[in-house]
Parts: C-alpha cells; sequence; structure tokens
C-alpha cells in the first residue's frame, strides 16, 4: 500500500478484518464469560475477559452448547478472529466454547445468594404486594441515560395522577453500595407506595453494587414495597431475590406498578357509576311496588276513609258555621240600621229642613219656650243653612 494512499473508512476496516482473520485464522482463548445475551433470534452475545482485557463473542444459533451458559462462567473458546465493520469492533466467531470453571464473581454472588436464602431473605411469606392504587412512587437510579426517561415517560403515560419521587444515585462502582442503600433508607420517610430501583444493563461487573449484602439488608429492611429492575432480562441479582417483586427491565418495572392504567380507572368509574345508577333504579322501582301495595292496604284504606270522613264533618261544620255567622251578621245589619233611622230622627237639622227654625240668644244657648223675650232682645235665628241675627221690638204672648 502506497504511502499517500487515502483510503475509506470501509476500505480501511476491510483491509484490518482480512489481515486479522488471514493472520491468526483458528484461536483458542480462555476467560470470564460476562455481559451475556440470549438474543430471541437464538444467537448469544458475550464478553469474555481477564483482569486486563476484554473481546467481544458471536456464537450463533447454529453453534448449539451441552451446558448452560452463565455470567461469571470462566470457558475456553475456540473460533476465529473477525471484524464487524458497521462498528469496527474484533470479536470471535465462536465455533466451540468449554466450561473451564467458576469465575470470583460467580462464586461471590452464590455465597452470599445462600447465606441470604439460610437467614429467609428471599422467603415469599415476608414479601409485600403492591397497593391496588398506587398514587405515589419513589425511583433510585441513575440521574444520566435512558433509564430514569424511560420510567418517566411510562407512568406518565399510563397513570400520570401518579407523583414520582426521584431519587438519584450510583449504581456503578466502589461506593455505588452505599449509595443505593442510603437512598432506600432516605425513601422511606416518604409518603409512597412503591419503591422502584433499578439501573440498565451491563456486565456483570457493572451490575454488582446489586449483589452485595449491603443492598440486600436495605431492601430486605424496608418497610415501602420495593420493585427491583436491574439489568435486562436475562440478568439475575441478588436484589431480584430480596426484592418485593422483581421486573425484567426498568420500563417492565414502570409498567407493573401501574398496572390499571387511567384508561382503567376511567372505565372502572363508568361502569361503576353505570351500576350504581342500576341499583337506585331497582331500589326506587321496588320502593313504589311497596308503597302502592302499602297504600291499597286495609288500613291505609280504613286511615284514610277516617280522614275524608273528618274532612266531611269539617265541611259541614265549616257551613253550619257560614249559615250562623250570615244569619248573625244579618240581624246585626238590622239592628244597625234601626239605630241608624233612630239617630236620622233625632238630626236637629231634620225639622229645619221642614221650616222649623232654632231660636238662640247671642251666647248660642237655646231658647225654650219658658223663656220670656223682652223687648231689644237680640236672638239668633237659625233655619236650614240660614243664620239670621234678629232684635225684639214688640214682645206679646200669647198665653
Amino acid at each position: 500500500m502506497k504511502e499517500n494512499t487515502i483510503l475509506t473508512v470501509s476500505e480501511l476496516t476491510g483491509t484490518i478484518k482480512r489481515v486479522l482473520e488471514n493472520e491468526f485464522g483458528d484461536i483458542t482463548v480462555k476467560g470470564e464469560i460476562s455481559n451475556l445475551i440470549n438474543h430471541s433470534s437464538g444467537h448469544r452475545y458475550f464478553t469474555l475477559k481477564d483482569d486486563g482485557a476484554q473481546i467481544q463473542c458471536t456464537l450463533w444459533k447454529s453453534r448449539p452448547v451441552n451446558f448452560v451458559l452463565t455470567n461469571g462462567m470462566k470457558a475456553i473458546v475456540r473460533g476465529a478472529l473477525s471484524v464487524y465493520p458497521p462498528r469496527g469492533n474484533y470479536q470471535i466467531d465462536v465455533t466451540r466454547v468449554t466450561p473451564e470453571g467458576q469465575g470470583d464473581f460467580y462464586l461471590a454472588f452464590e455465597a452470599l445468594k445462600a447465606k441470604l436464602s439460610e437467614a429467609g431473605y428471599f422467603d415469599h411469606d415476608r414479601k409485600k404486594a403492591l397497593p391496588e392504587i398506587v398514587l405515589s412512587i419513589g425511583i433510585i437510579t441513575s440521574p444520566t441515560g435512558a433509564v430514569i426517561q424511560d420510567m418517566k415517560t411510562t407512568i406518565n403515560r399510563r397513570f400520570p395522577a401518579a407523583t414520582i419521587y426521584f431519587r438519584p444515585a450510583k449504581v456503578q462502582g466502589d461506593d455505588a453500595s452505599a449509595d443505593i442503600s442510603s437512598a432506600i433508607r432516605e425513601m422511606q420517610k416518604l409518603p409512597l407506595d412503591v419503591i422502584i430501583v433499578g439501573r440498565g444493563g451491563g456486565s456483570i461487573e457493572d451490575l454488582w453494587p446489586f449483589n452485595t449484602e449491603e443492598v440486600a439488608k436495605a431492601i430486605y429492611s424496608s418497610k415501602i414495597p420495593i420493585v427491583s429492575a436491574v439489568g435486562h432480562e436475562t440478568d439475575t441479582t441478588i436484589a431480584d431475590f430480596v426484592a418485593d417483586l422483581r421486573a425484567p427491565t426498568p420500563t417492565a418495572a414502570a409498567e407493573l406498578v401501574t398496572t390499571n392504567t387511567l384508561a382503567d380507572y376511567n372505565n372502572y368509574f363508568s361502569d361503576l357509576s353505570r351500576r350504581m345508577m342500576d341499583s337506585m333504579t331497582s331500589r326506587i322501582e321496588a320502593g313504589k311496588d311497596d308503597i302502592f301495595s302499602f297504600l291499597n292496604s286495609y288500613s291505609v284504606r280504613k286511615f284514610i276513609n277516617k280522614i275524608r270522613q273528618n274532612q266531611q264533618f269539617v265541611d259541614e261544620l265549616d257551613s253550619s258555621l257560614q249559615t250562623t255567622a250570615s244569619r248573625n251578621i244579618k240581624s246585626l245589619n238590622q239592628n244597625l240600621s234601626r239605630i241608624e233611622a233612630h239617630l236620622l230622627s233625632l238630626n236637629p237639622d231634620n225639622p229645619l229642613k221642614k221650616g222649623f227654625a232654632i231660636v238662640r240668644n247671642e251666647s248660642g244657648a237655646i231658647i225654650g219656650n219658658n223663656y220670656q223675650l223682652k223687648n231689644t232682645d237680640k236672638i239668633v235665628i237659625q233655619r236650614y243653612k240660614q243664620k239670621v241675627l234678629s232684635q225684639i221690638l214688640d214682645n206679646q204672648y200669647l198665653g
């Protein structure tokens, strides 16, 4: 190849692929299996590693093995070195794999698993059931990456009425176990219905904080139900065994704690409302029948007849009172007319209307028949609507 030749990425990768495949050919490598993925297609992908390095391996479906591959297993792998051009990764195209022994992580995992199982950490009768309605959800995971966003999106989509309390935590590294345990203890002070603890997939080393006794004790001591959501479906950790419920993935955990979606509750309350209306209608109809039956009973009819008799008596009494009152009023009117006629007869103006007159002295006193008028007396003669002042000039007694 000339020194100044300019290659495309594909050409360079193809050259490396040819060199590696021609140079190494069939190789045999030993190491520890981690980050095992059993794909739905039947192919298996894993990492073969030791203390200083790691390499990707592919085991095709057409090359079955007669034992179960597990993370932490030490194995001897035989195959051809190749390059996967789309990513530029070199890997072993495995043709044969045999177990060499168990890795240190696997042995530690099994030892802690046996210890905690003996102590009752995994007993089903101590596991707490999730509430039927989950309104407050605690989440403990890394603040970065897609896991927290996927869980929030899933919860808000399925049941937006739920409140999410997020406590960021380290989920990988030497101090991750202590941080996860602290987060679980802190969330005991919150009004939570459930707590989700988890992270995305990774190698056995990446997931190891969830395989520690410290985290197991924190989950075991929690008064709030805990759902573990660590890695992928094929990953299994100590936290999964201790937790009250295990979800295959973080997104699946978000779905598990929102089993009843908002649409489910809407349907439930609509159905409940319909059943309540049906029940009320039935009870009203039954009540109507009871009322009609009661109204038609002998005791009610007798009572109603008694009321009607009393009503008739009241009507008769009312008529009698009206007749008596009318008669009394008529009699009073007649008496009033007689009195009025008598009073009219006593009216001093009545004689005046007939031409008579009243004689008064100057002081206004009536001059009676016994009074002897004298000459020069001044008198007032009152006629109907007329008064005349006169003086006596000639006084003759007609005795």
